[in-house]
């Protein structure tokens, strides 16, 4: 990687983190990276951003693909780039020392969003719907 400048400070020396790495409804081979138990359902770019700049972190989304990613949804574009280490390469906060501990931080923390607080009501009306489709046909 000699085209990547030495000071852990520049913005492409910033780690990677894309919604499908802590996302539930993954597999490992689809690309989580971290335990169902403490995934979440469905991340979002801007989820992983809201969380990060909260905790104090530098952080910037980029508009880019997941490469294991099939679908091409808007919803699932994004990355998240989060900077880790300072010029003198001390760490930039005590909380994350390696990208794993801001995945399960992040992960930890978004179903505490109040955008997934406020999602849960009105979900039992929808679920009878579609039971009575079929009617059952007669042999002639």
């Amino acid at each position: 990687m000699a085209h990547l400048s030495k000071n852990p400070a520049d913005k492409e020396r910033f780690i990677c983190i894309y919604p499908a790495f802590i996302n539930s409804k993954k597999t490992l081979a689809e690309g989580r990276r971290i335990p169902t138990e403490k995934a979440v359902e469905n991340p979002t770019c801007a989820e992983i951003r809201d969380v990060l700049t909260a905790a104090g972190m530098n952080v910037y989304v980029e508009n880019k693909m997941y490469p294991r990613e099939w679908n091409r949804d808007v919803q699932f574009r994004g990355r998240v780039r989060v900077q880790l280490k300072q010029d003198d390469g001390t760490l930039y906060n005590d909380k994350f020392p390696s990208r794993k501990d801001v995945m399960f931080y992040v992960a930890e923390t978004i179903p505490k969003l109040k955008s997934r607080t406020q999602k849960g009501g009105g979900g039992d009306t929808s679920s009878q719907q579609g039971e009575g489709g079929k009617k059952g046909k007669k042999k002639k």
